[in-house]
C-alpha cells in the first residue's frame, strides 16, 4: 500500500497540472501514457503468441492523438473519422508483410485492436481538454473516476464478498463496485461546481462515469485474464503497469465527450 500510496502522490499532481494549464505539456503527457500503454498490451499480446505490428499500432497512436491536438487548432475535428479508416485500411495492408499468413487475421485484429483501444480513444482526452481553457471537464472526469476506483478498492478490500465478475476480475466485488458507484455520484456532485455543472447534469455525468468506468476497468482485466498476467507491466510501483492505472478512463472518454457535445453543449 506504501508504494501505492507515494506514487499516487507524486504523479496525481503532475497529471493535475499538465491537464489544467494545457498545450504542449499536456500533449507530451497524453503521448507518454499512449506509447508505454500501447507497448503494453501489444507484449500482453505476445505472450498470447499473437505478432502485432509494433511499428504500425505506435505510429498511428502517435498520429491519432498529434492529429486531435492539431485538428482542435485548424478545425480539422471531422477529419478525424477520415483519418480512422486509412489507419485501419494500411493496417490490414501492413500485415500482408509480417510473414504469418496462418495468423494474419489474428494479428491485424490485435493489431487495429490497440490502435483504437489506446491511440484512437485516447486521442478524446484531447478533445475533452479542449472543451474549457483551464481543462474543468477533463479534471471532473478525472476527480469522479478518481474518487471511484479508490472508494472501491478500499471498500471491496475490506468488506468484498461477493464476487462482481469472477471469470474476468477474480477480486473485484459487488460490494466495492456499488460502494464506488455511490461515491462517484458524490463526487460528481462536488466536482460539479467546479466544472460548472448544474446538479442535475452533475449526478447523471457522475451514474455515466459510475457505469462506464468500471466497465472499462473490467475490459483491460479481461485483456490481462486472457494473457494469464497479474499486471499489464511493473513500471509503476504499487500499482503494476501504467495501462492498469489509466484503464478506468479509456473507455469513458468517448462517452463522456459526447455527452457533452449531443447534450450538455448543445
Amino acid at each position: 500500500m506504501l508504494p501505492r500510496v507515494l506514487t499516487a502522490l507524486v504523479t496525481a499532481p503532475i497529471v493535475v497540472a499538465c491537464t489544467y494549464f494545457g498545450g504542449l505539456a499536456f500533449l507530451i503527457l497524453i503521448l507518454a501514457l499512449a506509447v508505454v500503454s500501447i507497448n503494453e498490451f501489444y507484449n500482453m499480446m505476445k505472450i498470447r503468441d499473437f505478432n502485432p505490428a509494433y511499428w504500425v499500432g505506435n505510429f498511428f497512436t502517435v498520429f491519432f492523438i498529434v492529429f486531435a491536438y492539431y485538428a482542435l487548432k485548424k478545425n480539422w475535428e471531422p477529419a478525424h473519422s477520415a483519418i480512422l479508416t486509412g489507419a485501419v485500411m494500411i493496417t490490414m495492408i501492413s500485415v500482408l508483410f509480417l510473414k504469418r499468413p496462418k495468423n494474419a487475421i489474428a494479428d491485424i485484429g490485435v493489431t487495429l485492436l490497440g490502435m483504437i483501444y489506446i491511440g484512437w480513444f485516447f486521442s478524446y482526452f484531447l478533445f475533452i481538454r479542449a472543451l474549457t481553457d483551464r481543462g474543468a471537464y477533463l479534471l471532473f472526469m478525472m476527480g469522479t473516476i478518481w474518487a471511484l476506483d479508490i472508494v472501491a478498492f478500499i471498500f471491496g478490500t475490506a468488506f468484498g464478498k461477493h464476487k462482481l465478475l469472477p471469470s474476468v476480475s477474480p477480486k473485484k466485488s459487488i460490494e466495492g463496485a456499488v460502494a464506488g458507484f455511490v461515491f462517484c455520484l458524490s463526487a460528481a456532485w462536488i466536482f460539479g461546481y467546479y466544472a460548472g455543472f448544474d446538479a442535475a447534469h452533475s449526478l447523471i455525468l457522475g451514474a455515466v462515469m459510475g457505469v462506464a468506468a468500471q466497465l472499462s476497468d473490467l475490459f483491460e482485466s479481461m485483456i490481462k485474464r486472457d494473457a494469464g498476467v497479474k499486471d499489464s507491466s511493473n513500471l509503476v510501483p504499487g500499482h503494476g503497469g501504467v495501462l492498469d492505472r489509466i484503464d478506468s478512463f479509456i473507455l469513458a472518454a468517448p462517452v463522456f465527450y459526447y455527452y457533452l457535445v449531443w447534450v450538455l453543449l448543445r
